[in-house]
């Protein structure tokens, strides 16, 4: 059986005839399946890139500690998630290569289950099945009785539906992982689309000390320029978050290649 019969038709194919009719429409087509950046890339950001452009030698798997540290300062300033080292974010290439790959770098295979959204990104699924691992879609940890996942996938706020976990949910989901050693990845790359600004109701990083208790153990957390900065050509993400983790990745990636 080749990979490829073994993976979910890919939603954008599945979606080709519909967009084609629907551009037939005298009013066009409004596109909303892919969610690409329509705005300009921010002028800082193509001037960094212009001053960088002669750069003729390899880049690092591992990334700049420029770039690292720029990334942890951003999580401390807009996220107030604080505490963590250059050892602990790794810059990947977009956020959908991370998550597609992870489970397999993280030695979840045959045997193993990978859980995630009931309405989610389908990248989620197609990770597990590219490890070899067992998928269930649920949002109810419940359901799972006995179960011990490998990986537990979240996604606050929601891609598709918007829905924004409340901390006391976040923090039940980071014990109940803890206690079966799963390893919880949230997808954080919507953090800031909040619905709401009150400090009850605005989204918040698992790596926040309220909610993972100041210890990053067994948890990641995947961030995206993509969507927030206009940046989806560019292919710009990192991942943060446990050291052990973060340092299995890395001793993978390097190997295959994938630098930034």
């Amino acid at each position: 059986m080749s990979v490829s019969s073994r993976l979910p038709d890919f939603p954008w194919d599945k979606l080709a005839a519909h967009a084609a009719q629907a551009r037939t429409h005298p009013g066009g087509l409004v596109d909303l399946s892919v969610g690409t950046p329509v705005d300009p890339t921010p002028a800082v950001v193509q001037q960094a890139l212009c001053a960088a452009a002669d750069s003729p030698g390899y880049p690092t798997t591992i990334g700049l500690p420029s770039t690292r540290q720029a990334a942890l300062d951003w999580m401390a300033d807009s996220h107030g998630v604080t505490g963590l080292g250059l050892d602990q974010v790794l810059p990947v290439i977009g956020s959908k290569e991370l998550i597609a790959s992870l489970a397999g770098h993280l030695g979840v295979g045959a045997g193993d289950l990978v859980v995630y959204p009931e309405l989610a990104y389908p990248t989620y699924e197609v990770g597990a099945v590219l490890a070899g691992a067992r998928a269930i879609a649920t949002d109810s940890l419940t359901s799972l009785g006995p179960e011990r996942p490998a990986l537990l996938w979240l996604n606050s706020p929601s891609n598709p539906t918007g829905r924004v976990l409340p901390t006391d949910h976040l923090r039940k989901v980071v014990d109940w992982c803890r206690e079966r050693g799963t390893i919880l990845v949230s997808d954080e790359c919507y953090l800031e689309c909040a619905w709401e600004t009150t400090e009850q109701a605005r989204p918040v990083s698992v790596l926040h000390p309220s909610i993972c208790g100041s210890s990053t153990e067994g948890l990641l957390a995947v961030h995206s320029l993509s969507k927030r900065s206009n940046l989806a050509g560019y292919r710009c993400a990192f991942v943060a978050g446990d050291a052990r983790l973060v340092g299995e990745l890395l001793a993978v990636r390097k190997n295959l290649g994938l630098m930034l």
